[in-house]
């Protein structure tokens, strides 16, 4: 049994008027323990409206959303139950952060859950900790921080509820290499200590190719390709169709594999291009 089972989803917005748009269009797919998805797709193409509909935000006019193979509209008493299971991430911060104080901020969630002032710290700490917010930081105001720091308190914030399917909607947005790197390590780093699942919303192939086990591509509301990010970056043309890219590297590679060198076009990081380049001149290829 997958962690998470999307059955046949849809959603129309504007029904009933001159303006209605299918955002989504009969939409299946799963989710296992322990795996990144990239959810990407041209802008319009039904990613936040899934996204918000995995969290109980809006409901689908079709479908069924199963989590630990429970139905998230009919087998649980209170949504606010789902979404301590399948927390959320939006892509802007400051729409998500109200509390006096960071350390409060982060708290609000474990709050809710009924949990023990001793269970509630630790999970402040913890989550803290993983995102790299500092003691100091803690006391302060959560909207004297700059972009990243929010974007931080933010994640810190869901983590503490331990959910086990994270969800963010475009975490690097903004923000400069260096804290991409930070803020995807710290993400991955709570997939492997709590086996959780994640799904990333993204418009960067570069953090995707970096980060994701499997790419989930929508294209006008529908599933244009779900599997191993190999095998959707190796699908350059189509990609291109339909209004997305893939890595420069993997352009690179693919060009210099055109060119006769003995470089495989299945290139996603500039590690791996690297590698392939030393070893393409070891053989005598370069």
């Amino acid at each position: 049994m997958s962690l998470l089972e999307v059955k046949n989803l849809t959603y129309t917005y504007g029904q009933g008027t001159p303006f209605v748009t299918h955002a989504v269009n009969d939409v299946s797919f799963s989710v296992e323990n322990g795996e990144i998805i990239g959810l990407i797709g041209h802008t319009g193409s039904g990613k936040s409206t899934i996204v918000q509909m995995l969290n109980g935000l809006i409901e689908p006019e079709n479908g069924t959303i199963l989590f630990d193979g429970r139905n998230i509209k009919t087998d649980f008493k209170k949504i606010k139950e789902v979404r301590f299971n399948i927390g959320l991430v939006f892509q802007y911060p400051e729409y998500q952060l109200f509390e006096e104080t960071v350390e409060k901020d982060i708290a609000y969630g474990p709050t809710n859950m009924g949990l023990s002032s001793d269970e509630i710290a630790e999970r402040v700490k913890y989550a803290a900790e993983l995102v790299g917010l500092t003691d100091e930081m803690l006391k302060k105001s959560p909207f004297d921080l700059s972009g990243g720091e929010k974007r931080r308190v933010a994640i810190a914030g869901i983590i503490a509820m331990r959910p086990k399917v994270l969800i963010l909607d475009e975490p690097t947005a903004g923000l400069d290499p260096k804290g991409r790197d930070m803020i995807l390590s710290r993400i991955k780093e709570y997939r492997n200590e709590t086996g959780a699942a994640v799904i990333i919303v993204s418009h960067s192939m570069e953090d995707m190719a970096k980060t994701a086990d499997k790419l989930l591509v929508m294209n006008r509301g529908n599933i244009e390709m779900f599997d191993k990010v190999s095998n959707v970056f190796s699908n350059v043309e189509r990609l291109v169709d339909i209004g997305l890219d893939v890595p420069h590297v993997t352009k690179i590679a693919i060009e210099l594999n055109k060119r006769g060198f003995d470089i495989p076009k299945n290139i996603f990081t500039v590690s791996d291009l690297k590698e392939a380049i030393i070893s393409c001149k070891k053989g005598g290829n370069l």
